[in-house]
């Protein structure tokens, strides 16, 4: 059933296309985790819901505030090294927070590993969806684009559940240690 899709001339026979699904669905899954993990973290050291807001936030403005340096730069550099880049990046951000502990943690500091993971979000994600023209012929631009729009949703749906299980079974630190692989993976998907 699915052999009609890594036909040739299907869009998954695309070798370069095929892998940047594969690498979307690793980041995807772990950018939806690692907020999770983050979370407990952050409620484990005795922060506040208020700080948890404000650290959530930080990522978030992060990666808004610099989305159009990354979308230049989509438009300038070649996307699969911004790609590449962006995953290590999140992968070695990632790393950082393993070593953390929790119970003499400083949330500025938090914060600031945390900022530098929204601005690795805001050159990975312009570059993953400006790429896919140069990965596919015209006519299955529309069919990449969709399929590469279910990944982002059902990755976003389906981090999170994973995160849990992964918290409640392992902890935190082994959360931090899925999202790094994850990063890590993606990135070598793309090499």
């Amino acid at each position: 059933m699915l052999k009609k899709y890594f036909e040739p001339g299907a869009l998954l026979s695309y070798s370069a296309y095929r892998n940047l699904i594969f690498s979307n669905i690793l980041t995807i899954i772990a950018m939806s985790a690692f907020p999770i993990a983050l979370a407990v973290t952050i409620l484990d050291a005795g922060g506040s819901a208020s700080t948890l807001g404000i650290i959530l936030a930080v990522r978030v403005l992060s990666s808004v505030l610099f989305a159009p340096i990354g979308g230049v730069w989509s438009d300038r550099l070649p996307r699969k090294t911004i790609l590449i880049f962006a995953d290590l990046s999140r992968a070695i951000v990632g790393s950082i927070v393993i070593f953390i502990n929790p119970e003499n943690l400083s949330m500025w500091i938090l914060g600031v590993i945390v900022a530098f993971m929204g601005i690795s979000d805001a050159f990975g994600g312009p570059a993953s969806g400006a790429i896919i023209p140069s990965l596919l012929p015209d006519h299955l631009l529309p069919s990449g684009n969709v399929l590469r729009g279910i990944i982002l949703k059902g990755g976003t749906i389906a981090g999170p559940g994973i995160a849990g299980v992964i918290v409640v079974s392992l902890g935190t630190h082994a959360t931090y240690i899925a999202t790094s692989v994850f990063f890590f993976v993606g990135a070598l998907l793309l090499i």
